[in-house]
């Protein structure tokens, strides 16, 4: 009786990564559901504010602001609140020599570094658009981003849009950026498929995504993904969120391996902060809420765990002393590989696992600031 309960936990435990990984994805792709309506923008336009925090900043932000008035939808409709988090290049002067062309921009300057989600609860009570459209400094907006943002708030069902982000391919050169052009891809595909089918896509890409003013849920203290928490509390109150593919914003993709496995550490923090607030609203609301919560984040989130479960499991079993060579030779191997070669994909699914474990820990140990280090800009590394 024993061993069956470990051989049922054991592929229980290997389902789960497989489903993640492999199904669920595989489900939304070859079945994507009837796609939204297209539709033009309404001659009732509404408001804009654009808001986003910025920390040294300066290789972009000049980029960013032009990306934004450079926009289909009229500019007179448009504001901008950037919350500088005490930078110290020069990235408030650059902003404050852009007020003098661009009127509707705005500056807030924090008095010391506080976070993300302290700066954006800010600038939300100072904006005055009835659509916030939350980025970051680094997202460059197409032409008609803004557009594509806005035009489904014509439908009063729908509370939130998120956007579409693409990496410059010209920036698409090592392993690295190779890898998470791949991964964003399919998490395109998969939010895109989910809002099709479900009516909301889980989440909203922080980089791009446009809400209802009254919407706009104020952010707890020390909260690193954002994004994700306002995705649910628009869910939560009723309303569809909306995936627009057509709402483009390009970023200049990672091509080093240690800042990408940095970033994902903290995402990974988040995604903890969120998987314990919003857990007993995907037990309340299991279908389809819990169950694409459970399969296309949940079992994502814990695929370490699952994985050191499993290899306790099988050193359990008769086949030990064979696993315990394989993953010694898959650790040799890889060790090897990153020393001579740009990472592959498997070197990258191991990191980023590795990364989400961390996160996972330094979660534990408890989060009492989400000030951050922006990814380096403008990278040229293999």
């Amino acid at each position: 009786m024993a061993l069956i309960a470990l051989y049922s936990l054991l592929v229980l435990c290997l389902l789960g990564i497989i489903i993640t990984y492999g199904l669920y994805p595989l489900w939304q792709i070859l079945f994507p559901g009837k796609s939204h309506p297209i539709l033009e923008i309404n001659s009732n336009a509404q408001l804009v504010t654009v808001i986003f925090a910025a920390y040294n900043e300066q290789d972009v932000i000049e980029e960013k602001i032009r990306s934004i008035y450079h926009s289909s939808y009229p500019n007179e409709l448009i504001e901008v609140w950037i919350g500088s988090d005490k930078s110290t290049d020069a990235t408030e002067e650059i902003i404050t020599r852009l007020q003098l062309e661009f009127k509707t921009l705005h500056l807030y300057i924090s008095s010391g570094r506080s976070g993300k989600a302290a700066i954006m609860n800010i600038l939300a009570k100072k904006a005055g658009g009835d659509i916030f459209i939350a980025t970051d400094a680094n997202i460059i907006f197409d032409h008609h981003t803004i557009t594509e943002l806005v035009k489904y708030y014509s439908n009063v069902n729908v509370g939130a849009v998120a956007g579409n982000l693409s990496y410059e391919k010209e920036n698409i050169s090592s392993g690295t950026s190779k890898n998470e052009h791949f991964y964003l891809n399919i998490e395109n595909r998969i939010k895109q498929t989910e809002s099709n089918k479900y009516g909301f896509c889980l989440g909203m890409e922080g980089g791009l995504y446009s809400i209802r003013r009254e919407l706009w849920s104020e952010i707890p203290p020390h909260t690193f993904m954002e994004d994700f928490f306002q995705t649910i509390q628009v869910f939560d109150q009723g309303y569809d969120i909306v995936f627009n593919e057509f709402a483009l914003g390009f970023e200049d993709v990672s091509t080093s391996l240690k800042e990408e496995f940095n970033r994902k550490i903290r995402i990974s923090i988040g995604n903890f902060q969120n998987l314990r607030r919003f857990r007993k609203l995907a037990m309340n609301k299991p279908f389809p809420f819990g169950l694409v919560f459970l399969f296309h984040k949940i079992l994502r989130w814990l695929t370490p765990h699952l994985f050191i479960l499993s290899s306790l499991l099988i050193l359990c079993t008769p086949i030990a002393l064979p696993y315990l060579m394989l993953i010694s030779a898959v650790v040799f191997a890889q060790i090897i590989w990153v020393r001579f070669f740009p990472p592959g994909p498997f070197t990258y699914f191991c990191a980023m696992n590795l990364a989400l474990f961390i996160g996972y820990i330094r979660f534990l140990r408890g989060v009492t600031s989400s000030v951050w280090q922006p990814t380096k800009r403008k990278q040229n590394e293999s």
